[in-house]
């Protein structure tokens, strides 16, 4: 008989029974038969036992056309059987999906145990009683025997063998310390080299996990997680909150914790966000194992002519129908609509010393001065809910890459929450007290976790949003910016302060205790205490308070200013902004820096009127050789091609931006086409020795860098338009794109890109002048506050030695340890070669702000004066447009301690020494 289609494979017999010593035949249930491991066969005989003791055996005729067997009751009752078959059309075959049972099965050979497929089983007879037992025999000649069961005392069945992938966002691989390790049954752990990461296990189908098991690994209790968050996902995209923990530890190594879900529900994905763990900056896990009330089977599968073998099966469960689809994130307006102090933060947005409060101005949470510097605060109760271990940060950005991370004053990564290129889209603050990153379907990428609160008492004060304050509302613990973004009003919930970005606080309130800033209705600025008496009445009456470029104004209802923090004549950046507003320059330097890498900086440009293949032809990426992908894909290709610098370039309008993880690209081969400008970030994104320029019709016209300083082209209109425009004159990336007139977006930067891989450059050693075939200055370690003294002359050792002992005489306890150069072969050369050869030798990050130089007048004069010369200069003369400084004076040999640690800790500047004659000690 040939196999029959899942779609013919539900039988429906109509049953009559008779008693053994009878001659007649009575009515009796319908029997519904399918039994199908995925060969298509039909069953030649069944056999079946039920929960209430009754048993059943039947034989098909080869047609399936009827059936004859018997039975015997649960009362007893030895009964014959016999059917015939009904017509199938009356019973549809998904029947047994409401009925009967489906598994994921596999079979144990001598390579162990394989996947066998889906099984389905239904067996009714008319019975209340589950099925408790099924063997059956199919025309191939195979035989089968289940015994159906749940896995575990308590109902719970493991159905780790049921998770197919699992994902983890960081992993150890080169030790084999994988996420793979977790569903594994050896001791084998996951280890990442972060305090937080995000594992996802995909299941072969919906399994409604009710209790879910981690275990701890073998050493370092303080990699364990200690605060985490489960959700499930049917389709990846949407994800619901299941579980979330805060506060856990393990009682030893290798011991498991068994966790309940308390609203379980059918998901084919699970997704574990730890976001935090007992004090180590790394993660580790041994296993997590899934629990389900699904059951299984256990039994054998006789091939025809083979021994048995053990066979056994899962459960599947089909999604809940009526599982809710996660409602749409919170305060959804359009990123066009965003304000400062809302309750989101679109891709590519910062927070700086500013807030983000949910909808009903439950929750906020605060980027601030003092620790916690990160955390979010229950504005009802005034408890903390979430404290990060994002320290020492003064920048959080959520970069095109979908990470949100935590910048430090170096321009270097602190905490992040390892979520680049997972689709993140925007960041949410919640009215359930949650910090979440969601992707474009509304889905969590990250979490925070849902806190446990209370429920606290009293009215919640209505918070202040955006740049302006009304009256009736008020600031604790929240910020207000202004709409250009420059000037910050902060409140932590005690320091009150008014910030322009780039430079110090102009005006500070340092209350002895918790306090709120209020407008209160009769239009009085005040701070209260949090009992609601009055500490300082600021300024009044006036409508509202808006912080603005430069301050925060209260204004009357005609918009006049009746009080503000700076008055127009000293207040910083005052001036026009030109449209579009530029985000901030602090921002733009964290999109870089987490996009393309800091290990060797980078740089990007803005190619005026051209197109990005017409740019990469001309840096050296052929049409043939430019692929389209994201930043990460281009990454994935280096990785393939194993050297070469990326180099990426994307449409702006008319205009290109130009990327690369080269800090060095060349760009004179850009020139030509029109106007290019650039930005060159060294190692570590936005620190110092970040260098702009700009370059018209091929001729440098432009170039500002603070360490070595040149600020030539300051005259040129569009530099000094976007200086005057610029919030601090060392913010280079924003004054790249005042300049260029072209303002990026972080869905631009994060979307498809035209790009390829450069080949390595020669490396060659450089020197301060090939031509007289100078040898490169050495460095070893040195203390970067010692004196840095280079020896140019060699025609008294004696006054050399005078030299020697009036640099090591000590100032103000501080005893003198010069680091000593003495290269005969620099013998006679300017200060302005030396200065170029300390540049080549030393990275700007260890750059001494002096460099004293022993040359001819020192060896010759009575007081032996040392040429002290700024490393701010490129020992280039200056230019007729460029701004002239002090490059060197003269000084005493006992005095260079006392200049080197005052410009090291940047106490002075190298003006506040220079002067005429020769300098001595200002402080003995």
């Amino acid at each position: 008989m040939r196999p029959v289609s899942d779609e013919e494979s539900v039988f429906a017999f109509r049953i009559w029974w008779r008693a053994w010593d009878s001659e007649q035949w009575v009515p009796g249930a319908r029997l519904l038969v399918h039994l199908d491991d995925g060969g298509g066969e039909v069953p030649a005989q069944l056999s079946w036992a039920t929960e209430d003791g009754a048993q059943c055996a039947v034989g098909f005729s080869p047609d399936m056309a009827s059936c004859y067997g018997n039975r015997r009751t649960a009362e007893g009752d030895v009964v014959e059987v016999r059917g015939e078959l009904d017509d199938p059309r009356d019973h549809p075959r998904d029947g047994y999906r409401d009925r009967g049972y489906e598994f994921d099965t596999r079979v144990q050979d001598t390579d162990g145990w394989l996947p066998a497929g889906r099984l389905r089983v239904l067996v009714e007879e008319g019975s209340e009683a589950p099925a408790r037992w099924v063997a059956w025999q199919d025309r191939s000649g195979d035989a089968y025997s289940v015994v159906l069961r749940a896995a575990s005392p308590s109902g719970n069945a493991e159905v780790g063998n049921l998770v197919s992938v699992v994902r983890a966002s960081a992993e150890h691989r080169g030790a084999g310390e994988v996420a793979a390790n977790l569903v594994d049954a050896s001791s084998s752990k996951w280890f990442a080299f972060q305090n937080r990461a995000s594992l996802e296990f995909q299941l072969t189908g919906p399994v409604p996990v009710d209790r879910y098991v981690l275990t701890s690994a073998n050493d370092a209790p303080d990699r364990d997680p200690a605060a985490w968050t489960l959700r499930g996902s049917a389709d990846g995209r949407r994800w619901r909150t299941l579980d979330a923990r805060t506060g856990q530890s393990f009682p030893g190594r290798h011991r498991s914790q068994l966790y309940r879900i308390a609203e379980p529900a059918a998901f084919a994905r699970y997704r574990l966000e730890v976001t935090g763990n007992n004090g180590s900056p790394h993660l580790q896990l041994e296993s997590v194992r899934f629990l389900a009330d699904i059951g299984g089977f256990v039994g054998y599968r006789q091939r025809m002519g083979h021994a048995p073998a053990a066979y056994q099966g899962i459960r599947v469960v089909q999604a809940s129908p009526d599982v809710p689809a996660p409602p749409p994130p919170e305060d959804a307006s359009p990123p066009s609509e965003w304000q400062a102090g809302c309750s989101w933060l679109p891709l590519g947005g910062r927070l700086s010393m500013e807030s983000l409060t949910s909808p009903s101005g439950r929750f906020t949470v605060l980027d601030g001065v003092y620790s916690p510097q990160l955390a979010i605060r229950d504005n009802l109760t005034r408890e903390y809910v979430w404290v990060s271990d994002a320290q020492s940060s003064r920048l959080l950005s959520l970069g095109p890459d979908g990470d949100f991370v935590a910048w430090d004053h170096h321009g270097q990564r602190v905490w992040s929450t390892g979520t680049a290129w997972q689709g993140v889209r925007r960041l949410d603050m919640r009215d359930t007290g949650e910090l979440t990153l969601t992707d474009a379907h509304g889905g969590v990428v990250w979490s925070s976790g849902i806190p446990e609160i209370s429920a606290g008492s009293g009215e919640l004060r209505t918070v202040a949003r955006g740049s302006t304050m009304h009256r009736g509302e008020s600031l604790y613990g929240q910020s207000l910016t202004s709409d250009d973004g420059s000037t910050v009003l902060f409140h932590d919930g005690r320091v009150l302060r008014c910030i322009v970005k780039g430079h110090t606080s102009h005006w500070d309130r340092y209350y002895d205790s918790q306090n709120v800033l209020e407008l209160d209705k009769d239009g009085f600025l005040r701070t209260l205490a949090l009992d609601g008496s009055e500490m300082e009445r600021i300024a009044g009456p006036g409508t509202e308070l808006v912080v603005a470029r430069g301050a925060a104004e209260l204004r009357d209802e005609t918009g006049a200013v009746v009080w503000a923090s700076a008055n127009s004549s000293t207040r910083i950046g005052s001036g026009p902004v030109r449209e579009p507003t530029m985000p901030h320059n602090d921002a733009l330097a964290a999109w870089f820096a987490a996009l393309m890498g800091q290990r060797h900086g980078f740089c990007v440009a803005v190619v005026k009127e051209s197109t990005p293949a017409e740019v990469l032809e001309r840096v050296g990426v052929t049409s043939d050789s430019a692929m389209q992908g994201t930043w990460r894909e281009l990454q994935q290709h280096q990785e393939a091609v194993g050297e070469g610098s990326i180099i990426a370039a994307i449409a702006m309008g008319p205009d290109v931006i130009l990327l690369s993880d080269d800090a060095a690209l060349p760009l004179g081969e850009l020139a030509p086409l029109t106007s290019c400008a650039a930005v060159h970030a060294p190692s570590g994104g936005n620190g110092y020795g970040t260098r702009f320029s700009l370059h018209q019709r091929g001729l440098l016209v432009s170039e500002f860098t603070d360490h070595p300083r040149r600020e030539k082209g300051a005259k040129v209109p569009e530099v000094a338009v976007a200086l005057d425009e610029s919030v601090h004159h060392l913010h280079r990336f924003e004054l790249l794109f005042r300049v260029s007139g072209v303002v990026p977006s972080a869905e631009k930067l994060g979307g498809v890109l035209l790009g390829g891989v450069l080949a390595p450059r020669p490396t060659s050693v450089v020197t301060p002048d090939t031509e007289d075939d100078l040898p490169p200055l050495v460095m070893g370690e040195r203390d970067e506050l010692s004196p840095l003294v280079i020896r140019t002359d060699f025609t008294d050792e004696d006054a050399w030695n005078r030299v020697l002992a009036e640099l090591q005489e000590p100032w103000m306890e501080n005893e003198a340890e010069p680091y000593l150069i003495s290269e005969p072969a620099y013998d006679g050369v300017p200060a302005e070669r030396i200065i170029k050869a300390v540049l080549v030798a030393i990275s700007s990050l260890g750059l001494p702000g002096v460099v004293f130089i022993a040359d001819a007048t020192t060896m010759r004069e009575e007081k032996h004066p040392l040429l002290a010369v700024s490393t701010e200069w490129d020992g280039e003369p200056f230019a007729q447009d460029e701004d002239a400084f002090t490059t060197q004076f003269r000084i005493r040999p006992n005095a260079a301690i006392e200049v080197s640690i005052n410009l090291g800790i940047s106490n002075m500047d190298f003006e506040d020494f220079a002067g005429d004659g020769v300098s001595e000690r200002m402080v003995d």
